[in-house]
């Protein structure tokens, strides 16, 4: 398959995944059994993350500083990558909380719509990311990473969302606007990818793929995989489902 058709059908599926995964929350309510399949499948989700950032992206993005930046001796992917997650960090644990404690204070519905912007940031340089890669099997490895995640990103905006009692026309929106945030840094990427040649491709597809390793490890960690374990219930199990999933990961690099 050309690699921009699989962008495409990527574009789509990620749209739909969002859609389906955010507009649950409005039809029903989850039950227990629901509940526990989500946190499985963040489980297993959490170790595509982890090793999409680790085996994939910051690698990827270390071999293209090295390229531009010859013979300098700095691990300027790693410095970026941590950057990412620093900021995903200050986004959500600082600004998210602290906007989330004060509207309580003062009664306003402010949350879902700073989460919204949180998961709007990542999805957008997850986005870029995927849309800069070059070959059919770097794409993909990103994609299974990015679709693992939607609905789940999704169906937690709209859980806020119902907590707040949005209206269902402008919470429908809302999950629309998230659903397009990861197609939109697709598409970026691609023209990125079309426009800059040479060195200026490299330098831009090397600090993305550092920026979206050092946001996935955030997910990962402190999202996903911290979450699923807060509670005791099949906690082998979800370990079992992160080194699947991470090892899955690593068996691909080897043809990647």
């Amino acid at each position: 398959m050309n690699v921009i058709l699989f962008k495409i059908a990527a574009i789509l599926l990620i749209i739909c995944g969002g859609l389906a995964g955010g507009i649950l929350p409005l039809r029903i309510s989850l039950s227990e059994r629901g509940k526990k399949l989500l946190s499985l499948g963040n489980a297993f989700a959490g170790g595509i993350f982890l090793g999409a950032g680790l085996i994939h992206m910051l690698p990827d993005a270390n071999e293209n500083f090295k390229i531009f930046m010859g013979d300098v001796d700095y691990p300027f992917a790693f410095l970026i990558c941590g950057l990412g997650f620093l900021f995903v960090l200050f986004l959500e644990k600082v600004l998210v909380r602290g906007k989330a404690i004060k509207e309580m204070t003062e009664g306003k519905i402010v949350y879902p719509f700073i989460l919204l912007l949180v998961l709007s940031i990542h999805s957008i340089i997850a986005g870029v990311s995927l849309g800069l890669e070059k070959t059919l099997i770097s794409s993909a490895i990103i994609f299974i990473a990015i679709i693992a995640h939607k609905s789940s990103a999704a169906f937690a905006l709209g859980v806020s969302m119902k907590k707040t009692l949005i209206p269902s026309r402008r919470f429908i929106g809302i999950i629309v606007f998230f659903s397009f945030m990861t197609p939109l840094g697709i598409i970026f990427g691609i023209i990125f990818s079309q426009v800059a040649t040479g060195m200026a491709a490299t330098q831009i597809e090397g600090i993305f793929d550092a920026l979206a390793a050092g946001t996935f490890l955030y997910i990962a960690v402190l999202d996903i995989i911290q979450e699923v374990f807060e509670k005791s219930e099949n906690r082998w199990l979800k370990f079992m489902l992160v080194v699947i999933s991470f090892s899955f990961m690593a068996l691909i690099a080897i043809w990647a």
